[in-house]
């Protein structure tokens, strides 16, 4: 089965793109900063429907560095990588 799929160099290399999407796919997944899963934070800004996507991330972003600076959150990290042991 798996011969077949890769007969031809055409389906190799459809077959080699595939796999490398993949993995990319899941690196940037695995390796995208997250913050901890106690640190919740509204923006407690008013921020109208039609704002630009920009002001609503700025607004929340403004409140996660207030979080950050207060204690209330820790820093962003890897989705895997725990620091504390």
């Amino acid at each position: 089965m798996i011969l077949r799929l890769l007969s031809t160099p055409r389906r190799r290399v459809a077959a080699v793109l595939t796999v490398t999407a993949a993995a990319v796919a899941f690196a940037s997944w695995v390796l995208w900063p997250v913050h901890d899963s106690s640190c919740v934070v509204y923006s407690g800004s008013y921020v109208p429907m039609n704002a630009p996507e920009a002001e609503a991330e700025a607004a929340l972003q403004r409140r996660h560095d207030k979080a950050l600076a207060d204690g209330a959150c820790g820093p962003e990290r890897a989705r895997f990588h725990n620091w504390t042991r």
